[in-house]
């Protein structure tokens, strides 16, 4: 695949996109609802992939956490579906919580 001299990757727009806390709920709940609706869980994980991504990376998220770097990636690329205790860790170090409303 070619790369275009005056493309954005998705990840810079979303860097760009989630800079406050408000956006990065809003957009998590978004994906959250999406998933909810079209059952697109790869989606959810994608989405935190790019809120962690735009917060430093990945490997100093893993660091914070606790989780393996490989682990993390496996997850944000749907190779491996990870456990509710874990994306409640991931979303508690990007400073959320998982509840039911």
């Amino acid at each position: 695949m070619a790369k275009y001299k005056n493309s954005t990757s998705i990840e810079k727009i979303m860097e760009e996109y989630l800079k406050t806390p408000e956006d990065i709920k809003a957009y998590l709940n978004a994906a959250l609802e999406l998933y909810i609706e079209e059952g697109d869980f790869n989606a959810f994980y994608r989405s935190l992939e790019y809120v962690v991504k735009a917060q430093g990376t990945l490997s100093e998220f893993a660091n914070k956490t606790g989780l393996s770097r490989t682990n993390l990636y496996n997850i944000f690329q749907s190779k491996k579906e990870p456990k509710i205790q874990t994306v409640a860790k991931i979303l508690k170090e990007l400073g959320f919580s998982l509840m039911v409303a």
